[in-house]
């Protein structure tokens, strides 16, 4: 089954003259390149923040999202990456792009006009409904089940007849094993 692809609307900006418009730079990269559309150069000092014009303005269809990221050769090469990334455009989002970018490295940074800064990657989204169940549920305190303050979406039903949030992949929150899996499950 082939997936309808959606149609971004791209307009240039007066600051994009002449540069190219987001591309892909080959059939199996996922985002599309964006590039600095400044005058000349910038120069970006140790931890400064700027924002970087991209020289057009963008339109994404309800049900999808963009989602700007940083370019790998860039962050890996010279520390500048994408501050707040991945940066999210919604499709109510009609203005001209900026990339929030930062140098992370210990060193002044100068970019200049057409160099790829990022990257945009557009994604189908699905907005969902919320179901408060907290009268319906124990939830143990930190205290005395760190891990059963992590809620799952199954509900167990104990002898009591009393509804039990657990958790189907339990996370120990002690630092040496915050990310691996509990005793239970190994």
């Amino acid at each position: 089954m082939t997936q309808k692809l959606p149609t971004l609307l791209i307009a240039r900006t007066a600051d994009g003259a002449g540069l190219p418009l987001p591309s892909y730079l080959s059939e199996y990269h996922v985002g599309l390149t964006l590039c600095a559309a400044i005058p000349s150069s910038i120069r970006i000092e140790p931890g400064e923040r700027v924002y970087v014009p991209i020289g057009f303005a963008i339109g994404i269809p309800k049900g999808w999202c963009g989602q700007i990221v940083s370019n790998p050769t860039l962050a890996r090469e010279q520390g500048v990456i994408v501050l707040d990334g991945p940066q999210i455009l919604h499709p109510a989002d009609r203005g001209a792009v900026f990339v929030l970018l930062q140098n992370s490295s210990p060193k002044q940074i100068v970019l200049r006009r057409g160099v790829e800064v990022a990257q945009l990657i557009v994604v189908p989204v699905t907005q969902i409904r919320w179901q408060d169940v907290s009268g319906q549920v124990s939830i143990a305190s930190e205290k005395t089940d760190p891990a059963a303050v992590l809620l799952d979406s199954e509900l167990d039903v104990s002898s009591e007849g009393n509804e039990v949030m657990t958790s189907s992949k339990r996370v120990q929150k002690t630092p040496r094993n915050r990310f691996g899996p509990s005793e239970d499950e190994e």
